[in-house]
């Protein structure tokens, strides 16, 4: 069984999209999926598939413009998360391959902390791209964590901590594995409320995917998604 966390809110073409992704994934266990939204109005849910369920909390105060409140979110997420559990993190604004949940699922059985190096960034507003060059941490929409990980994560969740997944990565002493998989991609510039990484920025430093043959390269059927 795989645990889900996402926190949302206020982006319901993004949650809309994220909920398809999840319907195309090819793990065939059971899914637990925890969803964090502090939108003043939750964001319809019309995700229905056999084997997973759906845990909704709603935290207070609401999200206003310029609040960051990833880390009261995720803190709230984890308190429906069991010692045991393999816990995987999705974004509501990110590209997953259909096998995203199943290759995590294996790599999770060579280590406590799992995720894909090398991160690549798409803008669907600008529609520009960037390959990063990662090699010793994982962006938090592709890591995924069990036991001690999951510990160490709760304790990074923190306000003043703004990129928990590069802290989580460099801090973390137990077993850990990355891997080059190019299975997921940051999609930003998605409608509605705006993400703190530099891909989410108008001068983003991308090259421009002009005929958005990369886009259909990177997300593969997932592009119908995004055009």
């Amino acid at each position: 069984m795989l645990t889900l966390l996402t926190a949302t809110g206020c982006r319901p073409e993004a949650w809309h999209t994220c909920q398809r992704l999840m319907e195309r994934q090819t793990y065939q266990g059971d899914v637990h999926w925890i969803i964090v939204d502090d939108g003043a109005e939750q964001q319809p849910i019309d995700f229905d598939r056999p084997g997973w369920t759906l845990s909704v909390i709603m935290p207070t105060p609401k999200w206003k413009q310029g609040d960051n409140t990833q880390a009261r979110n995720l803190t709230e997420g984890l308190r429906l998360v069991g010692e045991k559990d393999r816990l995987v993190i999705i974004e509501d604004d990110d590209s997953y391959h259909p096998d995203w949940l199943a290759t995590v699922d294996h790599w999770l059985n060579k280590a406590d902390l799992v995720g894909e190096k090398r991160a690549r960034y798409y803008n669907v507003k600008n529609k520009k791209y960037r390959q990063l060059h990662n090699e010793q941490h994982a962006s938090l929409c592709c890591t995924a964590m069990k036991g001690k990980a999951i510990q160490a994560f709760a304790k990074e969740l923190k306000p003043s901590i703004q990129f928990i997944d590069l802290h989580l990565w460099n801090t973390f002493g137990g077993s850990s594995a990355l891997y080059d998989s190019k299975m997921v991609v940051g999609i930003k510039g998605t409608p509605g409320r705006g993400g703190i990484g530099i891909g989410h920025k108008n001068d983003f430093p991308g090259t421009i995917d002009r005929d958005g043959s990369i886009l259909r390269q990177w997300t593969g059927t997932n592009a119908d998604l995004y055009t």
